[in-house]
């Protein structure tokens, strides 16, 4: 017979019963929430426009060579 043990399960639980655990479902949290989703948007958007220059540069190196 096979059992399984989730650690996650038991650290989850010891948390809950600590009064460690948080729901984070009050307005501000969720504005919160909204802003970071949208800096985190901003920042991938700048990231992949890097990366393209990036691969467009590399590109021409290797061309002109």
């Amino acid at each position: 017979m096979i059992k399984k043990i989730s650690k996650t399960a038991v650290i989850n639980a010891k948390l809950e019963q600590e009064g460690k655990v948080t729901t984070l479902d009050k307005k501000e949290h969720i504005d919160a929430i909204i802003r970071m989703n949208k800096q985190l948007e901003a920042v991938r958007r700048e990231y992949l426009i890097k990366d393209r220059e990036s691969q467009i540069s590399a590109a021409r190196v290797i061309l002109t060579m």
